[in-house]
């Protein structure tokens, strides 16, 4: 499936602001899984996707805990894999009870899921571009994500 054309994101201000505009779209059962190095956005984003969710909760990197789970109806699990030491360290974490519940699963370091993640979901990829400017590419997995997330959706953030 071809992604949605990159997004340049200058500043934290428009990398929340995007976040928000994504945490509308979002559904009960929803995976997102973020990547990028550290200082790439991730966790700025997430912060976005929380208040376009939940307006008014605040959201934290879950880094050190792993897992942080904001809101309820639907609840927004957080999950930060940095420190995760190894893929089976996984299911000690409790992510996927917490999706079977219906909760919106947000997984910064998903590259470190190892196969873990469902096939339906949506792929953001954040990449430092200097002077607080980051870009973002958008990969829609599975055909629902490709109906519900078309080009241009996310533009104007």
């Amino acid at each position: 499936m071809d992604p949605v054309r990159p997004a340049l994101l200058r500043g934290a201000g428009e990398t929340r602001a995007l976040g928000e505009k994504l945490g509308r779209l979002l559904r009960p059962g929803d995976w997102i899984a973020l990547r990028g190095d550290l200082g790439a956005g991730k966790t700025t984003l997430v912060s976005g996707i929380v208040e376009g969710i939940h307006p008014g909760t605040r959201s934290k990197s879950p880094t050190y805990v792993r897992v942080e789970v904001y809101g309820a109806s639907p609840a927004i699990v957080h999950a930060d894999l940095y420190r995760l030491e190894s893929a089976e360290e996984w299911a000690t974490l409790g992510i996927e009870d917490l999706a079977a519940a219906g909760a919106i699963v947000l997984v910064e370091w998903a590259d470190r899921a190892s196969g873990r993640l469902p096939e339906e979901r949506l792929d953001l990829s954040l990449e430092y571009q200097g002077e607080g400017a980051r870009s973002l590419r958008i990969e829609p997995r599975g055909e629902a994500w490709a109906r519900r997330l078309p080009e241009g959706v996310l533009d104007s953030a």
